[in-house]
């Protein structure tokens, strides 16, 4: 493989195309050709015969396709690593409608670990051929090319070989994800690559660019995520990479996958009658030196499932405990749904929810209730069947949502481990979050999401689990959060923050920048400040998804700032709230001068000005915005309209005018309610000064006549 790739980088140099560029995102037809007369878009600098890109460190070649190290739904193309002398690289360009995973790319990057290929570093950058942003990740070219031929010929590995060549390094990668508390969930053997020319050693290949277990074959699956949507798998725990260890070596013993002939729901039917092991044993023929090591990882009880020690063990030839029969109990008569009989509980559940319709009449008649203790004998699922339909009874006027519920209940007794079926929906419950973002993101939106979550069907799933396990109580917390957020319709809550809660690295969907790939808070005021440039006048630079964005990402509460947009007919607080988040978007991540965002606010900061009283304030404030939006600072425009000490002089000044108004409008009222009965008033006291006056008059000429008579 490693020759041919050498090959067909010289036949490209030579002017001949390998293949096709990479499909459109989700599978769709492919994006025109990539412009050839831009030296740089997006930030990415493009050669003058647009056949190559500069991402980051590395120069990726757009029409040197690598299909030998495609991985799952991702494309590889050559790369040159410009820092590095020495070495080879590829790019694996994710999908941007599938999320990548977090914790994965965090902990795998820059390391080396035996058993692991080398994840160099990943950048999200724009990506010519679908004319967009998406993530792409830079991996170290395995020596040795992949494992598997595309030929899907036997295998040049010695069945003796493979304990060596294969299981110890594997082994490796896997403790080292289990001490990190995560799992792989992409272990396969078409994922398989030898890290060396002699091919001595295997290394696993990406486990980071999509939703767990999204590439897997369902026959890699466990039976109790095999059932779900490949979206919905979950991400697991190291059990689920001991049982898809076991089908790895099951099919490099047999040299192609097994039950390759079946399609998905015969090999879910055939597992759950049969048990994994002897689905594959009945069908395949296994070397016997690998009999021990596939029935031992294939156990479908995760409990007696190998693990390090048992492996370890048959490493250096120890015997291990043999592993008790893990096929399902099966009822003496079956149970007839649809035409088909079923005899287990397990396929029973499977088969209720693809006949959910036809599956009400056999569970509201008690027909399965008296299936399940007389042909199991099973008391306690009977039980709890009976607890199930007699809420349906209480259900009060919405009995077809009562009946959904009870169906969803009923498969969730008969197979507590299995995924949440409600419908057409199947997801386990540590899947939601990609579930949610797979059916947002591919035209199904989110009311099958929000329809299981309102109906309060996880919180059934989670009180059938039996025992105690850390990670179920943490999963049982998280979807108490998602409850209240789904409950809740304003802006910043609803699917939108369920979706930025529960996947990491989901990038933000708003129409806005949903093509500029945000997945980090820090990226996301650039994103706004390249969308400002031919923003309309009344769009506002925060929707629902940019604000439930910066609510999940953000470390600072900006619960006050969503209670405010609750109401966008308070014009006043729903712009002040949108300022304040941006605002402290950039103060905590930058960048330093967002112009064009600044006056975008700026256009919208109309109604918060509204705040101050005084119409000497507001003149000023009006004056000081363009001058602070030219600087493109948000937190200076945010503190002219927040000042508190300003704010409080005005309410201060406004309190003591509205005082002032007050006792003047008193007095002139007093005025002019009250003339006539002062007119009245005047009157008689002009009477009584007029009679005082004459009375003192006549004295005085009296006292003067009566002296003049005497003298």
């Amino acid at each position: 493989m490693a020759e041919q790739a050498e090959d067909q980088e010289q036949d490209v140099s030579n002017g001949a195309a390998t293949g096709p560029v990479m499909d459109a995102p989700g599978g769709g037809a492919p994006a025109p050709e990539e412009p050839e007369e831009s030296p740089e878009l997006d930030g990415v600098a493009i050669n003058a015969g647009g056949k190559s890109v500069e991402i980051g460190n590395f120069r990726v070649f757009l029409d040197l396709r690598m299909p030998e190290f495609d991985m799952g739904h991702c494309k590889a193309y050559s790369a040159d690593n410009l820092r590095r002398e020495e070495g080879s690289a590829f790019a694996l360009v994710t999908d941007p409608v599938l999320p990548t995973r977090h914790d994965h790319l965090t902990f795998l990057a820059g390391m080396h670990m035996a058993g692991q290929i080398d994840l160099i570093d990943y950048e999200t950058a724009y990506w010519p051929p679908i004319g967009r942003k998406t993530m792409v990740l830079f991996y170290e070219k395995p020596a040795g090319g992949k494992v598997v031929a595309r030929e899907h010929k036997k295998l040049a590995i010695d069945e003796h070989d493979i304990a060596t060549v294969v299981v110890e390094p594997l082994m490796n990668a896997m403790q080292a994800f289990s001490e990190k508390g995560l799992a792989h969930r992409n272990i396969r053997a078409d994922n398989l690559f030898f890290a060396d020319p002699m091919r001595e050693k295997v290394v696993l290949g990406d486990c980071a660019s999509g939703p767990p277990g999204y590439d897997q074959p369902a026959v890699y699956e466990t039976t109790a995520r095999m059932s779900a949507d490949p979206a919905g798998r979950g991400s697991g725990n190291a059990t689920d990479d001991f049982y898809a260890l076991g089908m790895t070596l099951a099919e490099l013993g047999i040299g192609r996958q097994p039950l390759k002939k079946l399609n998905d729901q015969e090999i879910i039917e055939l597992k759950l009658a049969k048990g994994s092991f002897q689905a594959i044993a009945s069908h395949e023929k296994l070397p016997l030196v690998l009999i021990e090591p596939v029935r031992g990882l294939l156990c479908d009880d995760p409990e007696e499932r190998w693990g390090l020690a048992e492996l370890n063990a048959w490493l250096d030839g120890r015997r291990t405990k043999p592993v008790q029969a893990n096929t399902e109990k099966r009822a003496a008569r079956s149970q007839n749904l649809a035409g088909r009989d079923y005899y287990t509980v397990r396929s029973l559940a499977q088969g209720i929810a693809k006949n959910w319709v036809t599956a009400l009449g056999p569970l509201r008649d008690s027909t399965v209730e008296v299936w399940l203790r007389r042909g199991l004998g099973d008391n306690d699922r009977a039980k709890a069947l009976s607890d199930a339909m007699r809420q349906l009874q209480w259900a009060g006027t919405d009995k077809r949502s009562a009946e959904d519920v009870l169906v969803a209940r009923s498969i969730l007794i008969l197979d507590p481990a299995g995924p949440i079926r409600f419908k057409g929906f199947s997801s386990m419950v540590d899947g939601l979050g990609f579930m949610l973002s797979y059916d947002v993101q591919h035209g199904k939106g989110p009311q099958r999401f929000a329809d299981v979550i309102v109906r309060d069907i996880p919180s059934f799933w989670f009180g059938r689990q039996m025992g105690y396990s850390p990670e179920v109580q943490r999963q049982q917390q998280l979807y108490k959060n998602l409850r209240y957020y789904i409950q809740q319709q304003s802006a910043g809550y609803g699917y939108e923050r369920c979706l930025y809660a529960t996947v990491r690295n989901q990038h933000c969907l708003s129409p806005l920048v949903e093509e500029e790939y945000v997945v980090e808070i820090a990226d996301l005021l650039p994103a706004l400040e390249k969308a400002a440039e031919t923003a309309s006048e009344e769009s506002w630079p925060v929707d629902r998804h940019i604000a439930a964005f910066i609510a999940a990402r953000l470390e600072d509460d900006v619960e006050g700032q969503l209670l405010a947009m609750q109401n966008p007919s308070d014009e006043v607080e729903y712009s002040r709230a949108i300022i304040s988040m941006l605002a402290i978007v950039q103060w905590r991540h930058g960048p330093d001068n967002l112009q064009n965002l600044s006056h975008w606010v700026a256009r919208l900061m109309e109604p918060a000005i509204k705040v101050f009283h005084s119409k000497a304030r507001r003149e000023r404030v009006e004056t000081e915005i363009p001058k602070l939006a030219k600087r493109g600072n948000l937190v200076e425009l945010y503190n002219l309209i927040n000042d508190e000490q300003e704010r409080r002089k005005d309410q201060s000044e406004f309190v003591e005018a509205v005082a002032e108004y007050s006792e003047a409008e008193s007095e002139v009222f007093d005025l002019e309610s009250s003339g006539p009965a002062r007119m009245e008033l005047a009157e008689k006291v002009g009477q009584q000064a007029a009679a005082f006056a004459s009375t003192m008059i006549a004295l005085l000429t009296v006292s003067a006549l009566f002296l003049m008579h005497i003298f």
